[in-house]
């Protein structure tokens, strides 16, 4: 199987077994890494780190192997700036805006009372080279029943991350970090009416 398409298919019915990541056993996982290598050789974009048309817009995390958890709380998600509010996970996002060089973490969750809510992890980011960004995630923003927090993140504490993006098209992404998790994306929305950070 060398078809672009049917790879992105694939590594997304995967991504769906193994919950986005969440219940990962081994052999989805090794062919997860199998699949997501053959489609990196096929990366139609020579300069994924510059290609803002292809990056802007809301994408889904389909799958990541970094070791999330869907029952967690609040400081984990949010680098330990919130309290740990035990929280389920339902959908993690990320909202990209090469314009103004916006990167944020959208995480959707309901809290210990059943009541939905939303972390933003805002975010900035630069291209370093036609591969490689530079993260850095300057404020935390919580929506839910009870109206909006928002707290800034220390930078002494979280330095910048890097991300390699080895894939782009226009609706499929896929990310190396630095320290080697694999992340794979689809976009939903390419210009989105209103981002998650406005909220």
């Amino acid at each position: 199987m060398t078809d672009a398409c049917d790879l992105k298919r694939e590594l997304a019915d995967l991504g769906a077994l193994t919950e986005m990541g969440f219940t990962e056993t081994a052999a989805p996982a090794a062919r997860i890494r199998a699949l997501a290598a053959r489609l990196e050789a096929l990366n139609p974009s020579e300069e994924p780190a510059r290609a803002s048309a292809l990056l802007r817009g809301r994408w889904r995390l389909l799958y990541s192997n970094f070791g999330f958890a869907r029952e967690t709380n609040l400081a984990r998600l949010s680098f330990n700036v919130l309290p740990p509010e035990p929280v389920f996970v339902v959908e993690m996002l990320q909202e990209v805006d090469p314009a103004n060089g916006h990167y944020d973490n959208l995480i959707v969750y309901t809290d210990a009372r059943g009541e939905p809510g939303q972390l933003v992890m805002v975010g900035e980011f630069r291209a370093l080279d036609e591969r490689q960004i530079d993260i850095g995630f300057t404020h935390a923003v919580q929506m839910g029943p009870m109206g909006q927090v928002r707290l800034p993140i220390d930078h002494g504490r979280i330095p910048p991350l890097q991300s390699d993006i080895s894939y782009l098209d226009d609706g499929f992404r896929l990310h190396r970090s630095s320290t080697g998790n694999l992340y794979m994306f689809e976009r939903l929305d390419d210009a989105p009416m209103r981002w998650a950070r406005e909220s």
